[in-house]
């Protein structure tokens, strides 16, 4: 007996020994794989911030890329700076007028854009009234139809309302909410208790004050994860500001002037300012994210097993 405990005790070390073997030598691959895919997609952006930083001098005497410049230099970025081809904006660069004008082109739109849809997702989720279901497939269809259907037939619209040349085309569009943004919320409010909301009624608070006090506070990641994919979007809008925002050179964005800057600063040895010019595009949306990806991953995450 004594014998059968003591083979029984000697082989569990040996069983346990493997396989924390084995799960080290999968975690190892995991993290190496991790660390080759952040490399991979890692590697463009170096490519960029190393030229950004690279002389004129040093690129047109070199035929292949530059891994470590000789000298760093941050002259491309004040040349970016200074820029201003217009020269209507009284001393002010253009890289910072259209960073001022997208930031408010975007940000009004977005939060009472939000703020729509996500009271439509409520009245679609927690509110009952004929036709709710019939409604909300009516407009979850219409909103399949791909935005590009729509394009020749909104800029003869907004032509005609005189609103060519403005940011109205921009801005007032995007108050209304969008129909994904509405289908995202509603997943979202389905996996919070209806019992909160008979439990408030009952307490004589309105359909408004619901809202306000126990559906929005608890759905600020989703809330969150919209805003970012929202900004993102409204931030690298090109083709709306470029149709729309003709013959009105002080409601320049910065997608326009970072395409200016690749028709003003032609030919060999530019790309450093090119890159430069990329870099402070990005910057902005870098800077959002690493303030609230905690909330981003949530929202995504919660809202996913939700729905």
């Amino acid at each position: 007996m004594d014998t059968k405990q003591t083979a029984l005790h000697s082989e569990r070390p040996i069983r346990a020994g493997k396989k924390k073997f084995r799960f080290s030598v999968s975690k190892a691959l995991v993290l190496f794989f991790l660390l080759f895919y952040t490399v991979f997609l890692f590697f463009p952006l170096y490519i960029v911030f190393i030229t950004s930083v690279t002389s004129t001098f040093e690129i047109t005497g070199n035929t292949q890329f530059i891994w470590w410049p000789k000298n760093f230099t941050f002259a491309p970025y004040g040349q970016v700076f200074s820029m201003d081809p217009n020269a209507i904006t009284t001393g002010v660069p253009s890289l910072l007028l259209g960073f001022i004008n997208t930031m408010w082109m975007t940000l009004l739109p977005l939060v009472v854009g939000l703020m729509v849809s996500g009271l439509s997702a409520y009245a679609y989720s927690k509110l009952q009234f004929p036709g709710r279901e019939g409604l909300f497939r009516i407009a979850f269809i219409i909103s399949i139809v791909p935005l590009g259907a729509f394009g020749v037939i909104g800029y003869m619209y907004y032509y005609t309302l005189g609103w060519v040349g403005t940011p109205l085309p921009i801005i007032v569009p995007g108050m209304f909410g969008g129909m994904g943004t509405v289908f995202f919320l509603k997943m979202y409010y389905e996996g919070i208790p209806d019992s909160l909301v008979e439990a408030a009624r009952i307490d004589g608070m309105g359909k408004v004050g619901i809202f306000f006090k126990i559906i929005f506070p608890l759905s600020l990641p989703a809330f969150t994860a919209q805003f970012i994919f929202g900004f993102v979007g409204g931030y690298n809008n090109y083709l709306g500001p470029l149709l729309y925002l003709q013959g009105d050179p002080m409601s320049i964005t910065l997608q326009l002037v970072l395409s200016d800057v690749t028709n003003i600063f032609r030919g060999d040895g530019m790309e450093n300012i090119h890159c430069a010019a990329a870099i402070l595009g990005m910057l902005p949306l870098i800077i959002i994210y690493c303030f609230s990806q905690k909330y981003f991953i949530e929202g995504i995450a919660v809202g996913g097993v939700k729905g």
